[in-house]
């Protein structure tokens, strides 16, 4: 079928000249070798993401685009075999889909590349996982052993995965789902968190209702959420309290007593 734009044939001259062609508005010019604006269908400038060439990225960013996107690795199809895909996979877009690189786990919950540190040894491909904040900022890179179900973070930021789900809208519930491990997580399409830094976490989740599917993890997790006690002394020798001589330090778990 031809398009819109295509010319149409004119009948013969009645001399048996050859076929002249009615040009039709908009076809090519033969001169110019040029076609109208019209049938250029460019993209518009704010539908294109810039960032893929590098422009506007901060650290995590660039670091990002040095990895290689998951669904070019061999380790997507073992991802898949765990129930890892649709949303788990790419998120929402290419700032958002896990990538592979070749990390170093390092002790303390951190991780480095090994072309960072110009060496392979001791070195696993890793499933780099792009981490935001609460505001919806690329903060961190998260790296995730699947053999194992080692998790490091690089730059630190980060207490969980998914801190963006803290202010995201919960339309069916008021709850916040915590999961167990990396895995869980991503076949849940990362919705809810995983607490990677207790210490920090746990201010974090202050006042959230979370949800947990399994009550042994649910005891680990209060447990390692427990806000810490404040230490409350008492002058013993009843002077000014703002300017005591001594102090003694009371538990008061167990109250002041008589």
């Amino acid at each position: 079928m031809l398009g819109s734009h295509a010319a149409r044939a004119a009948p013969a001259s009645a001399g048996g000249d050859p076929q002249n062609f009615e040009r039709l508005a908009g076809a090519f010019d033969d001169h110019t070798d040029t076609a109208p604006a019209e049938l250029f269908q460019e993209e518009p400038a704010e539908a294109i993401d810039f960032r893929l060439a590098g422009v506007g990225l901060n650290e995590p960013g660039r670091a990002l685009l040095d990895c290689w996107p998951l669904v070019l690795h061999p380790l997507c199809s073992s991802l898949f075999a765990l129930g890892i895909h649709g949303d788990g996979v790419n998120g929402r877009g290419a700032f958002d889909a896990l990538h592979v690189a070749d990390v170093i786990f390092r002790p303390g919950g951190r991780f480095d590349f090994s072309s960072e540190v110009g060496t392979a040894r001791g070195s696993v491909a890793g499933v780099i996982i792009p981490l935001r904040d609460e505001c919806g900022d690329l903060a961190d890179l998260a790296a995730w052993n699947p053999d194992d179900g080692a998790l490091a973070l690089w730059r630190g930021v980060a207490s969980m995965l998914g801190e963006d789900q803290l202010n995201a809208p919960r339309i069916e519930s008021e709850t916040l789902a915590v999961f167990a491990d990396c895995a869980s997580w991503l076949r849940a399409g990362r919705r809810g968190v995983v607490v990677i830094d207790a210490d920090r976490a746990r201010w974090r989740l202050t006042g959230e209702t979370l949800v947990v599917d399994d009550p042994a993890f649910g005891r680990r997790l209060r447990d390692s959420l427990v806000l810490p006690e404040p230490k409350i002394f008492v002058a013993s020798n009843r002077v000014s309290p703002t300017s005591p001589t001594r102090l003694d330090c009371c538990d008061f778990r167990r109250g002041f007593g008589g």
